[in-house]
């Protein structure tokens, strides 16, 4: 029956035909943004499901596409949200027929930066995109937009705590917390693995690329952003088949305030893949189908911090168009 299903995925139902299934924290905006969602969707075939802690959306995802593998769901929220329901959709066993799309309503919109504000893709339309699973220890999680390791992770980690603290939001609370991470900069010796590898410019193959040194910081996604508006992956693709990794050697903390510009941008590369010269000396950028990498304690997907365990070890590899997504 699966099989069926993946030779007829352009027949499934087109998502105005599907059941909507919108999540939505009742808390959310003192919980004016509920009642809007409910005043929509009056008038339509449309449901309205609450979401009020950490895990719920997974687990209504999950509930969803289980009894109905053809629904369509809307989620509500920022990175942390998508995470959820991605996870939701593949473990539910249902991604190759569900659906979903992400109304942007939280701190952080990276995803929905790239997969409904880009213009790649068409509004309304359900695209295949491409989704990544990782293992760690026992654990198995999935992402749609990005991992993050080293510098990175630790300023998620300090974001959040600004957050929690200040008025600081978006962008503004990131570019806080690389600041405060400047002064106590550290390092990560690793060891990274990237396998089937392929060239930016023509998609030709490559050999595997091994490296094991002092690694400052390492992203991999199929999403450009991260940190509300870092164009880290300024190349990636959500339905390539691949993932873009960029490796961070160490460099000092001033190279590293003087060039951050650059990377916020996505400018440190041109259209072609070709490194600004600051930057060929000091990063190393990678597109391939799996990843492995050794060293780090913590790693972070799409704003979500998790240890790597007793080895220390992430293993990532690309899933092609495993999930349905309609921009919005």
């Amino acid at each position: 029956m699966k099989v069926r299903i993946e030779e007829a995925r352009g027949t499934l139902p087109h998502v105005s035909e599907r059941h909507q299934v919108h999540i939505v924290n009742p808390a959310a905006g003192n919980g004016r943004l509920i009642e809007a969602v409910r005043r929509a969707i009056a008038n339509t075939n449309g449901e309205v499901r609450e979401s009020a802690e950490p895990g719920d959306v997974t687990r209504i995802v999950r509930s969803l596409f289980e009894a109905e593998p053809t629904a369509h769901a809307v989620v509500y929220g920022g990175d942390g949200t998508v995470y959820e329901a991605v996870n939701g959709i593949m473990q539910s066993g249902a991604n190759r027929t569900a659906s979903f799309s992400v109304i942007p309503s939280g701190s952080g919109n990276d995803f929905s930066t790239h997969a409904n504000d880009s213009g790649i893709h068409p509004k309304s339309v359900m695209t295949p995109i491409d989704v990544i699973r990782t293992e760690s220890g026992t654990e198995v999680r999935y992402f749609a937009n990005m991992m993050n390791i080293g510098f990175d992770c630790a300023v998620v980690a300090q974001t959040l705590r600004l957050k929690e603290k200040t008025f600081l939001r978006g962008s503004a609370a990131y570019i806080a917390g690389v600041a405060k991470e400047l002064f106590v900069k550290k390092t990560t010796d690793v060891e990274i693995a990237c396998t089937e590898c392929v060239d930016l410019a023509d998609g030709s193959e490559l050999p595997d690329v091994h490296l094991r040194q002092k690694m400052l910081l390492t992203a991999a996604g199929n999403g450009s952003c991260c940190g509300g508006g870092f164009h880290a992956l300024p190349l990636a693709s959500l339905d390539d088949g691949y993932m873009d990794t960029l490796v961070v050697n160490d460099v000092s903390r001033l190279r590293f305030v003087a060039l951050v510009g650059d990377y916020r941008a996505g400018t440190y590369m041109d259209e072609q893949g070709v490194l600004d010269e600051r930057f060929k000396k000091i990063l190393r950028f990678v597109r391939c189908r799996k990843m492995r990498i050794t060293g780090p304690a913590r790693f972070c997907l799409d704003g979500e911090i998790f240890p790597t365990g007793e080895d220390r070890t992430v293993e990532a590899e690309v899933i092609p168009r495993a999930l349905n997504y309609v921009p919005v």
